[in-house]
C-alpha cells in the first residue's frame, strides 16, 4: 500500500513543480522529496551511488526517472 502513497506523491510533486515556479524548494516540497528518496533507499530499489550519479538531474527529471522505477512490478514490497 505504501508504494501506491509514494507513487501518488511523485505525480503530485511533478504536477506542482511544473505547475507553480515558486514551489521549488518550499518546505513542503524539500519534505515530500525526501519521503520519496527515502523510500526507494529504504525498500532497496535505489543507493545513494545511483542518487549520487544523477545530481546534474533536475527535480523534474529525477522524480520522472523515479516514477518509471517505481511501476516495475517488484516480487515483494517491503
Amino acid at each position: 500500500m505504501r508504494k501506491n502513497i509514494i507513487k501518488n506523491l511523485i505525480k503530485k510533486e511533478i504536477r506542482n513543480l511544473k505547475s507553480d515556479p515558486n514551489y521549488w524548494g518550499s518546505e513542503k516540497n524539500v519534505n515530500n522529496e525526501n519521503t520519496i528518496y527515502s523510500y526507494f533507499l529504504e525498500i532497496g530499489l535505489c543507493n545513494q551511488e545511483w542518487f549520487d550519479d544523477r545530481l546534474k538531474y533536475t527535480n523534474v527529471e529525477l522524480l520522472e526517472v523515479l516514477q518509471n522505477i517505481i511501476d516495475i512490478p517488484l516480487p515483494i514490497e517491503k
